[in-house]
């Protein structure tokens, strides 16, 4: 199991996240820094990082998916 600390672990977590979020900002045709800023207040970010090790062995739109169900369930419109 990888340390989750190192830089280059660190660092795919980093590009995995602003994938997404460039993808589901397209997606919902939606502004880069709204969709961060939605993800930041409804709990999508925090759930990127707390399940990248199985989200990123998924497909972009169940990714997507999971994240309007996280940030709905925490109050989100979208």
């Amino acid at each position: 199991m990888p340390d989750n600390n190192t830089i280059e672990e660190r660092k795919k977590r980093v590009l995995y996240a602003n994938f997404i979020i460039r993808t589901f900002a397209y997606s919902f045709k939606r502004p880069v820094p709204e969709v961060v800023e939605y993800f930041e207040k409804y709990g999508g970010l925090q759930f990127l990082i707390d399940n990248y090790e199985y989200e990123h062995t998924q497909s972009e739109y169940h990714t997507h998916m999971a994240l309007l169900e996280v940030c709905r369930n925490n109050g989100g419109w979208l």
